[in-house]
């Protein structure tokens, strides 16, 4: 009894000397390129790490992908990683598919080399995803095509968000945004402390929005409206703003539903969330 209860002890202390976590920049992975990319490089950003396929139902998840990286990336020091798979119905495609895929979905995004999400041949980097032993906080396996993983500027393990959840979600957006203050997103401050843009109208609109946008200075702007998915439905505005303008744009033609519209230009980037209602 006693030798069974010392076996015990030790094989307890082995399993805990074995169950080291770690972040995800202990890791590495081949781009669908060929070449080497280590996730340290994407230190002191927030990420965004998901499974991608070219013939799944979740597919145009790459769309709203997409605009998640264009709208959030530089301002708020975040990264997509796409690992195509195949574990799923085999509907990762070929390598040249999947570089047709992104392309077909403007895609800027990092696209690395296939990984597998389950069993014992699973890709080091998932495993980390997926093992609270490795990772330090949760066990979530891979459910399908598109599940997301989010991780901190340290490489520390933060949520996990199923297929279905869109990549533009509050949730995740509110979490991209959340203490971005601090981190330097390359925008003179002076400038984008003063740049507004608001909605004037009521929200939902029923036959227009009216929008208002206040600039540090004179400058071209380009102001364009979007599904959530992110497909392009109308540029609003182009042209320059001095000061401050405000805009009337007729929604009696588009769809009722939930849309994004963005405002650009060389000192600002601001997205607001409207509806029309008919």
């Amino acid at each position: 009894m006693k030798l069974k209860f010392t076996l015990l002890l030790i094989i307890g202390f082995c399993l805990k000397v074995t169950a080291q976590t770690g972040t995800i920049y202990d890791y590495s992975w081949p781009s669908i390129a060929g070449d080497t990319i280590n996730m340290s490089q994407y230190a002191g950003k927030k990420l965004m790490v998901v499974n991608v396929a070219s013939f799944c139902t979740y597919t145009p998840e790459f769309a709203p992908l997409s605009q998640l990286d264009s709208i959030y990336s530089a301002r708020y020091n975040f990264a997509i990683v796409g690992f195509p798979c195949d574990d799923f119905g085999h509907q990762k495609g070929t390598d040249s598919q999947v570089v047709a895929t992104c392309g077909h979905y403007n895609v800027n995004f990092q696209i690395m080399a296939s990984v597998k999400t389950k069993g014992v041949d699973t890709t080091p980097v998932y495993k980390w995803l997926e093992r609270a032993y490795l990772n330090g906080v949760a066990d979530r396996s891979v459910t399908w095509n598109f599940n997301k993983y989010l991780i901190d500027r340290q490489g520390n393990w933060v949520a996990w968000y199923d297929s279905p959840i869109s990549p533009l979600d509050p949730a995740i957006t509110d979490w991209i945004v959340a203490d971005s203050a601090s981190v330097n997103t390359g925008i003179e401050g002076g400038a984008a402390d003063q740049n507004k843009f608001s909605m004037l109208s009521a929200n939902p609109a029923n036959t227009n929005i009216a929008l208002h946008i206040e600039t540090a200075i004179s400058q071209q702007m380009d102001i364009n409206i979007y599904t959530l998915e992110g497909r392009l439905i109308g540029n609003i505005f182009k042209g320059e703003v001095a000061v401050s303008k405000n805009i009337d744009y007729p929604v009696s033609n588009i769809p009722s539903g939930l849309y994004f519209i963005r405002a650009t230009s060389a000192t600002m980037d601001k997205t607001i969330k409207c509806a029309v209602q008919h």
